[in-house]
Formats: C-alpha cells, structure tokens, sequence
C-alpha cells in the first residue's frame, strides 16, 4: 500500500511538474519576466519531500510569435530589380510595380518575366494603353489600377501554364493569334533581355 501511494505521489508530481513547466516557459516566450522554477528532491518517505523555489530569467531580446498572423512573403530582390531596370530604361509607370510583378508570377507559378515582356511588346510598358490600366491587351476592358491588372493577366496566363503552355511561343496560337509567330519572338526577346 505504500508502495502504491508512492508511485501514485511520484507520478502525481512529474505530471503536475511537467505542466508548470510548460506554462512557464509559454508564459516566458510572450513576456520578459522573472520566472520561478520549482524543483522537488523526494526522498523515498512521501512525508519527506523537499520542494525548492529559485528564480531565473530570461534574455529579453526573446521576440514574441503571433501565431495569428500570417508569414510575410518577399521576393526575389534580384528578380524585382530585374523587373525595375527593365520599366526604369523606358520611363515606365510600371517601374514602381516591380515587387507586384515578382509576387503575381510566384503565387500563380509563371515565369517573373512573362508578363512584364508582354506589357513592353503590348503597349511599351503600360505607355500607350487601348483601356485604362491594360498594358497587356488583355481582353477589352479595362482595371481599376495597374496592381489589379498586373494580378489578373498573371493570373490568366497561370491557366495556360497549368495547361503546360509555358513559353510565349505556345501561349502566343491563344493570346494573339493573327500574329502568333512574330509575337512570341519579341515576348522571348524581352524575356532573354531581362537576365542579362
């Protein structure tokens, strides 16, 4: 029965132990606090448990982790100065939209530099556009900004890659099909001219 009992205690104990433990360090990553440890030296009689109190603290360089909040995505800075350079060298007013071409491209997983090429082939970087804001010849209509147009092409030309269509030269027989051929030699030729 003793035995029992102490069995019993020594489990008891570990498990409440393990929870304190776990409270105090959460409670020690989202505040900058003293936090005071327990430690238990038992003896093999249950009435002979020594508990002792101590107090540590930790470094208050510890940033705190909003769990709620959701991870911040950055481009590749290379591939955004790319994009820039290109618009820069043409006075475009989509230079400042450089970042916006990068993120559209990774998130619909298209090549970066497919979109902005066409916008130098369509309408010499959104200088001389038919609608507002379409500097892709994208359809008949217009958008609201050059944010919302550059996120809608990447997004349909997403579908055609999704249809394995990755290259001006099989997306050029769907998006321009009078001059398919000639267009998808000056989209390639912007694209190349990027990486260099």
């Amino acid at each position: 029965m003793t035995t029992n009992l102490l069995m019993t205690t020594k489990k008891s104990f570990a498990v409440v132990s393990g929870l304190l433990f776990a409270g105090i360090i959460a409670n020690s990553i989202s505040q900058s606090i003293p936090v005071q440890v327990v430690q238990a030296n038992q003896t093999e009689n249950v009435s002979n448990t020594n508990i002792t109190l101590s107090t540590i603290h930790l470094p208050e360089n510890i940033e705190v982790v909003d769990k709620e909040k959701e991870p911040v995505y950055v481009p590749d800075s290379k591939k955004v100065s790319r994009i820039k350079a290109l618009f820069v060298k043409r006075n475009s007013p989509l230079a400042e939209y450089a970042e916006e071409f990068v993120k559209a491209a990774d998130h619909y997983g298209i090549d970066y530099k497919l979109v902005a090429s066409i916008s130098i082939i369509e309408s010499s970087g959104g200088l001389h556009t038919f609608r507002q804001y379409n500097a892709w010849g994208w359809g008949k209509k217009g958008f609201a900004n050059w944010k919302e147009g550059i996120w809608e092409v990447s997004r349909g030309l997403g579908k055609y890659y999704s249809k394995g269509l990755k290259t001006p030269k099989l997306i050029s027989k769907y998006y321009c099909p009078p001059t398919a051929d000639s267009w998808a030699n000056k989209v390639q030729y912007v694209m190349n001219s990027i990486e260099k």
